[in-house]
């Protein structure tokens, strides 16, 4: 892989060619890393047990055969999902691994307890799609902000994921989401983008 892959964390726009790269590889796991402990993230963010894989606070990593590593979460100050290679075939790491952050809690899509049944049917299946889905500015203040609020993943078995900046409840929160969790009133204004 290339090194303006590995230069740190962008937009989905700015990170085409890493997007290409993903499509047709199989997701082997998913794993988010919490800020809290799966107890304490289910006070802290006031969601159910089985949610907290999705709803916590704390980036994404998402495994892919052949050792490539991308990392998702979001940046409050680009309104956008951010995307960034964790580590790649070629035996690179990123400097401030998320794995190696001993103050994170690596939740598993699979966990049967902290998750819900839905990611197991993501988990295994090759990446078909990926758009971008942008979100019209709430104000002018958000004019010159990329606003890529989600990243839907589209699986071979057409099962759905995003990537998602406060897609599920209109924040600034980094969440894991599912197409039906979006917002309601958030809708009308988002549009999607193939990549």
């Amino acid at each position: 892989m290339d090194n303006e892959l590995r230069d740190g964390s962008s937009i989905p726009s700015d990170r085409i060619k890493l997007l290409q790269i993903m499509k047709n590889k199989k997701l082997n796991k998913l794993v988010r890393y919490s800020w809290w402990e799966s107890e304490e993230a289910m006070e802290q963010c006031e969601i159910a047990q089985n949610e907290v894989f999705s709803l916590t606070a704390g980036p994404l990593l998402l495994y892919f055969e052949l050792g490539l590593v991308v990392g998702a979460a979001s940046d409050p100050s680009r309104s956008s999902v951010i995307i960034w290679v964790e580590k790649d075939d070629t035996g690179y790491i990123k400097n401030d691994s998320v794995e190696n952050d001993t103050d994170l809690y690596p939740i598993n899509a699979e966990d049967n307890i902290y998750s819900s049944p839905y990611w197991i049917q993501i988990v295994g299946q090759d990446i078909k799609e990926i758009n971008i889905i942008k979100r019209d500015p709430y104000n002018a203040l958000f004019e010159e902000l990329p606003n890529e609020v989600g990243l839907e993943i589209v699986m071979e078995n057409d099962m759905k994921f995003i990537l998602s900046h406060g897609l599920h409840n209109d924040s600034d929160d980094f969440s894991v989401i599912t197409t039906s969790q979006i917002e309601v009133d958030i809708i009308e204004n988002l549009k999607w983008f193939t990549c």
